[in-house]
């Protein structure tokens, strides 16, 4: 293909110098101080230092390869493994190598936008505008093919979209799905850009391929066609189908993705996370056992754990399964592990959850209690508004209901503080989600105590429907033990119709599993029924 030879190149050239070559953040964000303040306050996830540290070459990334624009073999080879990284969402190693791509050749633009899609991912969004300038300016200079200026220019319209007002978003969407069909007019055959395209079929701009459904499958399956080793299209196809509740579907291409990418954490993390819902509770286990194995060597290699984001999500999913076998000793052993893990992310904090409900699912209230006071005192707001929560559902079950009381006034106040952290695009959706689950759930769990405890049991009821609605790895990890929680509240608040119908919510997660409250109620049953036989 041409080198800028034509007015489709100039035209495309234009559009991102006009928006880099002032200033490394785009125009519309520079004359709005609100959005450069969000920016600001976003931690990043991952150090600048170990994002830049010397990496070398490995096949355990899996195969990937996209041509650029460059004479060196070895930036060509650097370049491929990150974007390999970055389809498996491995943001220090994709960076580390888009570093090492540049060192071989610094004119290699398409580094410069790997490197803004790695800081992208690990929330560090200085640095990835700035990598968008450092390619636009290479562009600038004719280093480029049409394709590469297109790419450059798509991703700086992704994270202006991303920022931009919640009235544009819609617009920005769309523009940005039509700009990458453009991308796919001007080389049919590149499976890249179809498995761009799909993940451009999310709801929004800032789509990476978990959030894809029907629509995201004929771009992904597109793809395939043209490479049908291409595993990023197998990642993504794994997210989507289990969205939409194919789960024999998803495990087919998580096969796929994990057999392909053998060295890296996520691919054999994502094989388990639809196992369990075709009931193949030990092969779940043995992949997410694979990951762990993965990742405490990444971590014995030199990397804590504080900077990757992967490592709390599996321990948490491990303890899930082995919860659901019923192996208890190994289930505090990973929810005691991700309760005390470093966060840095303003998601982190959740990891904080997981062991407090499981001691109180337990019935070991002051245990709980005393934990939760402890993760009262974390610096995130996410951690302290779980923690105080939980101690309130504590105080609740031990029936010092002005102490709980107090604890969710501090739970409130947690709350505010998280809503103004979470005030930016990249995690304002949290809101709802810890609205709906720890504020209203400790607000109705003090209801059903109260003169009028019908709405209490409606929320209840309502949080149970969206976790036995949802077709995501959220509905049994999260919601299935959740559930019992609150049944087992249910009881103490003496409202057993209420426990029923959250167990009867719990059936419809996982129809096999017969929760430890349900079995309480029937050997409560039976002890009532057989003091009704007695003479």
């Amino acid at each position: 293909m041409s080198i800028k030879t034509d007015k489709q190149m100039a035209a495309v050239l234009a559009a991102v110098l006009v928006i880099f070559l002032i200033n490394p953040f785009p125009f519309t964000l520079a004359q709005d101080t609100n959005v450069t303040s969000q920016i600001a306050s976003i931690p990043r996830t991952s150090s600048a230092e170990v994002m830049k540290r010397p990496v070398a070459l490995t096949d355990g990334a899996g195969r990937m390869h996209q041509k650029v624009s460059t004479g060196s073999a070895e930036g060509q080879a650097y370049y491929d493994q990150g974007i390999a990284y970055l389809h498996s969402y491995v943001w220090v190693e994709a960076a580390r190598s888009f570093h090492e791509a540049l060192g071989r050749d610094s004119q290699l633009a398409m580094a410069h936008l790997g490197l803004a899609k790695a800081y992208t991912g690990a929330t560090a969004y200085k640095d990835a505008f700035f990598h968008l300038k450092q390619a636009a300016e290479i562009a600038a200079q004719g280093n480029v093919t049409d394709k590469e200026a297109k790419w450059i220019a798509l991703g700086q319209q992704q994270l202006d979209g991303i920022f931009a007002p919640p009235p544009e978003r819609t617009n920005r969407l769309q523009e940005y799905r039509q700009a990458i069909d453009e991308l796919i007019v001007l080389d049919p055959d590149d499976p890249h850009a179809w498995v761009l395209r799909g993940n451009a079929s999310e709801r929004s701009v800032a789509g990476r391929g978990q959030g894809g459904r029907v629509a995201s499958v004929a771009y992904y399956d597109a793809a395939l066609k043209r490479d049908p080793d291409l595993f990023s299209a197998h990642h993504y196809l794994v997210h989507s189908y289990e969205s939409l509740g194919r789960y024999d579907k998803a495990a087919e291409h998580g096969k796929r993705y994990a057999d392909a990418v053998l060295g890296v954490p996520h691919a054999q993390h994502m094989y388990a996370h639809v196992l369990p819902r075709l009931g193949k509770w030990k092969e779940a286990l043995d992949q997410l056992e694979k990951a762990d194995r993965l990742q405490r060597e990444y971590f014995a290699a030199g990397v804590a754990p504080v900077e990757e984001w992967h490592h709390g999500h599996n321990i948490q999913v491990m303890g899930a399964v082995q919860l659901r076998m019923g192996n208890y000793e190994e289930v505090e052993k990973f929810f005691e592990e991700a309760f005390y893990l470093e966060g840095r992310s303003l998601r982190d904090g959740r990891f904080t959850d997981p062991w407090l409900g499981y001691l109180l699912m337990r019935g070991r209230f002051e245990q709980a209690l005393s934990a939760a006071l402890e993760a009262e005192k974390r610096p995130l707001a996410v951690a302290r508004l779980i923690a105080a929560g939980r101690a309130a559902e504590a105080l609740i079950a031990l029936g010092r209901i002005e102490e709980a009381r107090e604890a969710q006034k501090r739970l409130k106040t947690y709350f505010e503080e998280f809503k103004r952290d979470t005030n930016n695009p990249i995690y304002e959706r949290l809101q709802t989600r810890y609205q709906e689950r720890i504020v209203n759930a400790v607000e109705a769990q003090l209801a059903l105590l109260g003169d009028h405890p019908e709405e209490a049991e409606a929320m209840l009821i309502q949080l149970a429907d969206g976790f036995a609605a949802s077709k995501t790895l959220d509905g049994w990890v999260t919601g299935l033990f959740r559930l019992e929680e609150l049944a087992g509240a249910a009881l103490r608040a003496d409202r057993p119709q209420l426990a029923e119908a959250l167990i009867e919510r719990m059936h419809q997660i996982d129809p096999e599993y017969t929760p430890g409250i349900e079995k309480a109620m029937e050997e409560d049953t039976r002890r009532q029924r057989s003091e009704v036989r007695r003479p």
